[in-house]
Parts: C-alpha cells; sequence; structure tokens
C-alpha cells in the first residue's frame, strides 16, 4: 500500500491557492483604499453592470470594477486549492472534479475545510476508479470523460446530501446561539463572535458569526459588529507577527505569504491566511481563535461600536471609541502571533520535495 502522503497533496493545493488568495485580496485592499470601504456594494448608473456599459474613466466605477475582480477571485480559491490537492492525489484527471465541487464548497459555506475534505474523497474515489477493468475503446475516454463525469457526479452527491446540510443546520444553530447571548456580558459576546471569525477564514463558523453580527447591527446593536471587523483582521495581522517572533521557523514562502496577509488583514481580508489554516490547523486555529477572542472581546467590553460592516482600517475613524478598537486589534494580534510561534514546529522547507508534473497521454 502506497503512503497516502496527506501533508505532501495539502501543500501541492495550497502552493495553487496562495496566488489567486494574494492577487484577490491586494486588488480587494486598493479598491477600498481607492474607492472607499463600500465600493463593493457601489450600485452604478441605470443599465450599467461590469460587463456592459461600465464607464472605466468614473473614478468611482472604475474601482468598483476592481473590487469584482477581488470578489471572483476570493471566490474561486477554495476551488484552486481542492483542485490542486486532487491534481496531486490522482493527477489531471482530478483537476475537474476538484474545482467544481471546491467551488460549491465556497459557494455553500463550507468553505476551506469543506473543500479540503473533498478533495480527499474525490482524490482517492479517482483513485479507485483508475483500477477499474474497461474495453480498449473505453480506456481513452477515461480521463477527459469517464473520469470527470462520474466523479463529479457521485463526490458533488455525497458532498451536498452528507456534508453541506448537516454543516448549514449547525450553523443556522450556532448564529442563534450567539445571538441569544446579546443580552449577557458584553466581553463573552463580543470574544465569541472574534474566536468564530478567525476560526476557519471566511468560512461556514466565520460567516455564521459575522451574520450574527450584522442581525444584531440590523437591530440598532453595533458592538459586535466591531468584533466582527477585528476580529477577522487579528489573524492576518497575527501571523505576521509571528514571523517577525520566530523567523526560523517559517519558510521563505510562508514569511512571503505572511507579508502579503498583513495589508490584507488590515482591509478586513481573512483570507490572506487560508494557507497556514490548512497547512497547520491544530495549531494555527487555535492561536488564531484566541487572538480574534481577545480582540473581539475587548472591542465590545470597551464599547466599541461600528455603524459600517465591513472596510478594516478604512471605517476605524467611524467607530465609537477607535482607539480601543485599534488597542483591541494590537493586543489580539500580538497574542495571535505569541501563542502560534510557541506552538508552531519549525519548517521543513529543505525537506520539501519539488512537485513533479506528471503527463497522462490522452488518445482522442
Amino acid at each position: 500500500m502506497k503512503k497516502l502522503n496527506f501533508k505532501k497533496h495539502m501543500m501541492t493545493g495550497i502552493s495553487y491557492m496562495i496566488p489567486m488568495i494574494v492577487a484577490g485580496g491586494i486588488l480587494g485592499a486598493l479598491a477600498k483604499g481607492f474607492g472607499g470601504w463600500e465600493v463593493g456594494n457601489y450600485a452604478p448608473e441605470a443599465g450599467a453592470t461590469i460587463f456592459s456599459n461600465l464607464n472605466c474613466f468614473d473614478w468611482k466605477q472604475f474601482w468598483w470594477m476592481i473590487s469584482k475582480l477581488s470578489d471572483y477571485a476570493m471566490s474561486f480559491g477554495v476551488a484552486v486549492m481542492t483542485a490542486g490537492v486532487c491534481y496531486s492525489i490522482a493527477e489531471r484527471p482530478g483537476i475537474v472534479p476538484g474545482f467544481i465541487i471546491g467551488y460549491a464548497a465556497n459557494q455553500s459555506k463550507a468553505g476551506f475545510l469543506g473543500g479540503l475534505l473533498m478533495a480527499f474523497v474525490i482524490g482517492y474515489f479517482i483513485q479507485w476508479m483508475k483500477t477499474w477493468k474497461l474495453p480498449k475503446w473505453m480506456v481513452g475516454l477515461m480521463p477527459v470523460m469517464i473520469i470527470p463525469v462520474i466523479a463529479t457526479f457521485v463526490c458533488g452527491v455525497a458532498f451536498f446530501a452528507i456534508v453541506a446540510k448537516p454543516m448549514a443546520i449547525a450553523m443556522n444553530a450556532l448564529q442563534g446561539w450567539i445571538m441569544s447571548l446579546n443580552g449577557g456580558s458584553k466581553f463573552i459576546i463580543g470574544a465569541v463572535i472574534g474566536a468564530g471569525m478567525g476560526f476557519d477564514m471566511g468560512g461556514p463558523v466565520n460567516k455564521t458569526a459575522s451574520m450574527a453580527a450584522n442581525a444584531l447591527g440590523a437591530d440598532g446593536i453595533y458592538g459586535p459588529m466591531s468584533a466582527k471587523i477585528i476580529g477577522g483582521m487579528t489573524p492576518p495581522c497575527g501571523v505576521f507577527v509571528s514571523t517577525l517572533l520566530t523567523p526560523k521557523k517559517f519558510s521563505a514562502t510562508e514569511k512571503e505569504t505572511a507579508k502579503t496577509a498583513f495589508p490584507m488583514g488590515l482591509c478586513f481580508i481573512t483570507e490572506g491566511v487560508l494557507p497556514f489554516a490548512a497547512a497547520d490547523p491544530a495549531r494555527f486555529i487555535p492561536a488564531s481563535m484566541i487572538g480574534s477572542a481577545l480582540a473581539g472581546g475587548i472591542a465590545v467590553a470597551m464599547g466599541v461600536e461600528s455603524v459600517a460592516g465591513h472596510g478594516g482600517i478604512f471605517v476605524f475613524p467611524m467607530m465609537t471609541n477607535w482607539l480601543w478598537a485599534v488597542i483591541a486589534l494590537v493586543v489580539g494580534s500580538v497574542a495571535t502571533g505569541v501563542i502560534y510561534s510557541a506552538i508552531k514546529k519549525p519548517s521543513e522547507e529543505g525537506q520539501e520535495e519539488e512537485e513533479e508534473i506528471v503527463d497522462l497521454d490522452i488518445n482522442l
């Protein structure tokens, strides 16, 4: 039996995802910096869409266009990672099913955890399919038709029937529980929302905590909104702090990823740390949750409120008690950085193997 090499497959997928997340995050940061923190919600003149009647010479519409590019790039991050893991396991036939189901995981709010789980299911399902004994005339159809169609169908049904639906039920229950905490300690509800934002970096728990904060904000309760923003900014800032504290524990790639994640974090783009969460979940996620919980708890307890639901540092001046927002962000980021530096294993960069690209002969 061949060694499963879970880490190798996972790192291959992450290596493909990093450029997508970085490109989307930086474009989003530029759009918010020059077009305003609400540029993503901009409503252009009647008849103008991102694809037609767009006036690229209009300042607001131009940065709205860049914001849309950012949104599209971020929506494909999980799909690219899932496809990359499938490719590492099953070679080229795994790319299409991995991409389709990875995108479905993102759209259904299963996030990178759902996409990562399905990547291994798809990859090893395809490996099993390759053992099928077929007539010679069908062998050439395996990589271009039979494997992509059957693997997408079977694994897609498994995803929606087994993974997505129970996850949606659990997330609705979690959202209700978070909102029920509002009548108690301010620190507790801020910490819970912050921890949720730091758990899966744009995944289902993150989105659930965000929606709970939005729902409370719609009722005129703006403290949880500040916990949402600051808690989501903490993980990228925290991992950057960690690379400064213990640089020898990080590979060159990890250091560069942290450098790009930092400005993304300041703009409330938490997804910049997905590579760390996917590669080292047992260590990074607890460190991230603790720092975000501390930041969110401090913010709400000290009376920080935010009417805006997005924008990162661009909306700090609009917050009530904004100085405490800065303090909460710094304290939470340092906490994440210190904890992750303490528990992270040194990088095995010198032992990493170069990925070998295998060409499959496809006979049409």
